[in-house]
């Protein structure tokens, strides 16, 4: 038979990672078959007597990692050991780690990793800290979302001139990334009189920055009252903004009477009025 005596200085040994598990073997009768082992491809030594073997010129893997057939058949009274380096070891003394070793290796610290349904749980007060990668989130998929406070403060305006409601309705928020989109809203209760448009537009200030509108000229209408008779309502607005920054944006709502007598007002029946952004992976 070919081999060595001696310690051996493969990547398998040099490995720090690796999990190492020895069996020995004694015959009775000459046999070649060495069976009830568990191990990767090429993570397993045999030494017969002491003398290391050589793979596939002493002995044949078989490839479920299960037996190995010698080329020479070990006689009685002889000693067969195999080394197996486990670099995956799992829980149950397998060759490799399965979903139920993951799960049950990482159910610490708040953490619970189901990897039989590919779900990640953070734990109440428990931090997932991608300082040192990236977490990438699917496009169109929301990545975070602020609100303003709830204001049932009545604010009224008879100006030509956008000017800001309150800035109680303002929302900052950091984008995660310069592709994603802000979506942003403003769920209010609003009161226009006889034949009056009330309009709106959203401001944006971009890192302690100046406000600007993001839709100038586009969609800054509200709504109108063409009737004799005063309009009161619940509404929801909505317009989407690509500040392309990983600044803190602060979005709040202006408005103003875009035409007729009336004075155009928000919460005059004290119910209460509130905004929101959130930020969609571009």
């Amino acid at each position: 038979m070919a081999g060595y005596i001696g310690a051996n200085t493969s990547s398998v040994t040099n490995n720090q990672n690796a999990a190492e598990r020895r069996k020995k073997f004694t015959f009775t009768a000459n046999t070649t078959a060495l069976t009830g082992l568990s191990f990767l491809p090429n993570k397993i030594h045999i030494f017969h007597n002491g003398i290391r073997l050589v793979r596939n010129t002493d002995y044949t893997e078989a490839s479920d990692g299960q037996s190995v057939t010698l080329t020479n058949a070990a006689q009685a009274g002889d000693e067969i050991v195999a080394v197996t380096f486990d670099q995956n070891p799992a829980t149950g003394g397998g060759s490799s780690y399965t979903d139920a070793d993951v799960d049950a290796h990482l159910l610490t610290a708040g953490v619970t990793l189901d990897a039989t349904n590919d779900k990640l749980s953070i734990g109440t007060g428990a931090t997932l800290d991608v300082s040192a990668g990236t977490l990438v989130t699917p496009a169109g998929h929301i990545i975070q979302t602020v609100k303003s406070s709830i204001s049932d403060v009545s604010n009224s305006t008879t100006t030509t001139t956008p000017a800001e409601i309150n800035s109680v309705y303002r929302v900052a928020i950091t984008p995660t990334s310069t592709s994603s989109t802000i979506l942003w809203m403003m769920n209010a209760h609003l009161n226009v009189g006889p034949a009056t448009f009330g309009s709106f537009a959203v401001y944006r200030s971009i890192n302690g920055g100046a406000y600007t509108s993001i839709n100038v000229d586009n969609g800054r209408e509200a709504f109108r009252q063409r009737g004799a008779e005063t309009d009161q309502r619940q509404t929801t607005i909505m317009y989407y903004d690509t500040p392309s920054t990983t600044n803190e944006v602060i979005y709040t709502p202006y408005w103003f009477r875009h035409s007729g007598g009336s004075t155009f007002y928000t919460n005059d029946n004290g119910m209460g009025s509130f905004c929101m952004a959130f930020e969609i992976a571009g």
